[in-house]
């Protein structure tokens, strides 16, 4: 007799979830509004082949990161004046680590200065009316 009841308020259940989801959206494009910033990333002329590149907001509401691959980058930030870090690694020849037992890694460097990032000074400002950015970052050690 129990399941008989269930049956009936299967139909209406469905309704309910479909009415649900309708009010509610789905895949819609909600969200702040971003703009796809893309570049490419060097060190004294050398693209960097693997890093992070962050995006802070100044007034530190928000904060989005991207990898650098092959000295490239593609990111969706938000508009607005962002405070620009670098970070890239690099291996260390003839060293290794062991991450799990038995395996061994090369060991990594981190060799952005921190002038580029922990300390850095780069900027970029993101306008409201821009839906695309193109930002090249050519970091320069010497002279």
């Amino acid at each position: 007799m129990k399941q008989a009841n269930m049956k009936q308020f299967q139909p209406l259940l469905l309704l309910a979830c479909g009415v649900f989801t309708a009010l509610t959206g789905c895949g819609g494009t909600s969200g702040p509004k971003t703009v796809d910033v893309t570049g490419k990333v060097s060190l004294d002329g050398t693209p960097v082949d693997s890093g992070q590149i962050y995006f802070r907001a100044e007034d530190g509401s928000n904060t989005y990161a991207t990898k650098i691959e092959k000295g490239a980058y593609e990111a969706k930030v938000t508009p607005g004046a962002k405070k620009i870090e670098i970070i890239g690694y690099r291996d260390i020849p003839g060293k290794f680590v062991e991450v799990n037992p038995g395996e061994k890694e090369p060991a990594r460097e981190m060799f952005i200065p921190r002038q580029f990032n922990s300390d850095s000074t780069l900027s970029l400002n993101i306008g409201e009316d821009q839906s695309k950015l193109e930002e090249n970052f050519e970091l320069k050690t010497k002279g």
